[in-house]
């Protein structure tokens, strides 16, 4: 299903579950039942498949083995009904007891971490909930609960609290327990059982679909369609329900810690998020260039570097970003100041004030003498993940850096020198202004469009909705820049805010839409060559067709002539795909077509191009388009 049909279909079930609450909860209670109805159905011809070999062993065993002899006259019948029985049987086998993997992170045990524990035994026993089987800590600004199936559809599930270190780091103990509640609540289902169950069995059809994409086999191929024609239907039909059970959960947080905690919660985690983003990683980034190693101590940076740089000036900013940004149609997560209305709360003016970082985070309420450790056991796992790329990008920006030098000392630079110095600039010194070098550039090069591009994003960046007339203009030229165009417009309204902006933000997300479902199309297109293909004389330049000559001549073992085709694709007659038909040498032991085809499909071309064999199935009319249109081969013995 594309994005566009997905929003549409959660539109109108919007629609409807505000017009008719009733009548929609029993449409998502009747398609969670058709989900049943189909994992039914695969089981159940598992089954028939089973007792079919059972009845199979029976007949021989009582009827002394005549049965076996019976089925050996057969021959070749029996394999060939026997093949798809195992497919089936293998598949569903595969489906019911398949192993989802279990979340990863650095597990916790309750002699390490006492007061949390006890702050999840107690959140249990007050609201009834399931046991929290295993806690895990991660490098993260985020926490989660997974519930994991131990022996697949069959059930025994195993929960899994995840929470991330930085996350515990930027929260009181208090704001910290309101977000474990918040996801312990989806799994709780403190305030509606339903709407819980159907939240859990929305992430148990998401793993479904996702492990079915690895599912290669015919039997499981079949399987695999039919869930990814029912998941994107479930998502769509229960995206109100689960928006609703954000609520749901919210109120959860409230009863337990209170409206205050919860809201600043919610406030404080918005804050460290946009901190984290613009702030803490691009400080990070900035070592690069003057550090071949990544910092040790990373953890400890991330706690100081909130009490000194997130001042209340820049919470404020942050704060009024998060304050700004509307709902995502596509998340089932509300806004802030929707989640903060819901539970009787507000961002007012004292918040930034009071959302100073705690004197004591939960990390070090909950973790206490061993919070060095786990933070150390982060930062050196840290520090081994990135340190090859860290080196890369080192040696990178002292080449970059000689670049910038270098150019500078030039009286004169071309266009294409002047905007390799912007880009050297802008990675070597990203805190400099780059819109006097923009200007210089688009003054003397008006139409470049990456420089169009990029002051484009530069001004929408500092709120000058001049930058939407850059895009604009590189995406009539440059049809391609589209999607990445539409993303920065529909960022700056969504956080610009002000009257008409959800209206302008809808129109980019809108264009957005209908441009990746184009670009969809076509590469699905682009993706296979049938045997109906339009084809039509190449029109590829001179220069490259000699690069595509001497691939051929370079590697014509067993070639006789080859032909090189345009294909006319349906989605876009304007794009340019290819088609190398070969004709193999005739007097040759056994077909060596298809070895031909598979080495030079392997070999890298000037253009898109498919590689055809001639001769075999299901290209022969190829031949005759060849023919008909006197196509003269561009290599031949």
């Amino acid at each position: 299903m594309e994005a566009q049909q997905f929003q549409a279909l959660v539109a109108r079930v919007e629609r409807l579950a505000e017009a008719d609450p009733k009548g929609y909860v029993l449409r998502v209670f009747a398609i969670a039942a058709l989900g049943f109805v189909i994992l039914g159905l695969v089981i159940a011809m598992a089954m028939l498949n089973v007792a079919l070999i059972g009845g199979v062993v029976l007949l021989v065993v009582f009827t002394g083995g005549k049965a076996l002899l019976f089925f050996a006259k057969l021959g070749k019948l029996v394999i060939v009904l026997a093949i798809p029985v195992w497919l089936m049987l293998r598949t569903t086998w595969t489906l019911v007891f398949a192993r989802f993997p279990r979340p990863e992170g650095r597990a916790i045990r309750r002699d390490e971490a006492a007061a949390l524990f006890a702050r999840l035994d107690a959140m249990r026993e007050r609201t009834g909930g399931p046991r929290v089987h295993r806690v895990l800590l991660t490098d993260e600004l985020n926490a989660a609960i997974v519930q994991r199936p131990r022996l697949g559809l069959l059930g025994w599930q195993e929960n899994t609290l995840i929470l991330g270190l930085r996350l515990l780091q930027a929260l009181s103990e208090d704001e910290a327990m309101a977000v474990v509640a918040h996801e312990y609540g989806h799994l709780a289902g403190h305030h509606g059982r339903f709407a819980a169950f159907i939240y859990r069995l929305r992430n148990a059809w998401g793993r479904l679909q996702a492990m079915s994409q690895q599912w290669n086999d015919w039997g499981s191929r079949l399987i695999a369609r039919l869930f990814r024609w029912y998941a994107p239907r479930f998502n769509a039909y229960t995206f109100a329900l689960a928006r609703q059970h954000e609520y749901l959960a919210d109120r959860t947080s409230v009863e337990l810690v209170g409206a205050g905690a919860a809201a600043d919660a919610l406030m404080r985690t918005g804050i460290a998020a946009r901190y984290e983003s613009e702030g803490f990683w691009p400080a990070i980034q900035r070592r690069i260039a003057a550090e071949a190693e990544p910092p040790a101590g990373r953890g400890l940076m991330w706690r100081q570097s909130q009490r000194e740089a997130l001042d209340a000036d820049a919470r404020q900013r942050y704060l009024d970003a998060a304050r700004r940004e509307a709902t995502d149609p596509f998340d089932t997560h509300p806004a802030l100041v929707d989640r903060l209305a819901a539970i009787g709360a507000a961002a007012d003016g004292q918040a930034a004030e009071r959302l100073a970082p705690p004197a004591v985070s939960a990390a070090e309420s909950w973790f206490g003498t061993q919070l060095p450790a786990l933070s150390a056991e982060f930062d050196r796992r840290w520090r081994d993940e990135v340190a090859d790329q860290w080196k890369e990008r080192h040696e990178h920006l002292r080449r970059q850096a000689a670049r910038v030098a270098d150019l500078a000392t030039r009286t004169e630079l071309s266009d294409d020198e002047r905007w390799d110095y912007l880009c050297a600039v802008e990675e070597t010194d990203p805190d400099r202004d780059l819109m006097p070098l923009l200007e210089g550039l688009l003054a003397a090069a008006p139409a470049h469009l990456p420089a169009l591009f990029r002051r484009g994003r530069l001004r929408l960046d500092r709120g000058d909705e001049a930058g939407i007339g850059d895009l604009e203009r590189v995406i009539a030229a440059d049809p391609s820049a589209t999607l990445p165009g539409c993303d920065i417009a529909w960022q700056f309204y969504r956080r610009r805010g002000t009257d008409g902006d959800a209206a302008q933000a809808e129109a980019w997300q809108k264009r957005w839409m209908e441009r990746s479902t184009y670009e969809n199309t076509v590469n699905a297109e682009l993706s296979q060559l049938p045997a109906d293909a339009t084809l039509a004389p190449h029109d590829l330049p001179e220069d490259r067709l000699d690069i595509v000559r001497h691939i051929v001549a370079g590697n014509a073992t067993h070639i006789r002539r080859a032909y090189l085709l345009r294909r006319i694709l349906t989605s876009n007659p304007a794009c340019h795909d290819y088609v190398i038909c070969i004709e193999t040498a005739r007097f040759t032991l056994g077909n060596k077509g298809p070895a031909v085809v598979k080495r030079l499909a392997a070999l890298e071309w000037p253009m898109h191009v498919f590689i055809v064999q001639l001769g075999g199935e299901p290209f022969k009319r190829f031949r005759k388009t060849i023919d008909k249109q006197k196509i003269a081969p561009i290599y031949a013995l």
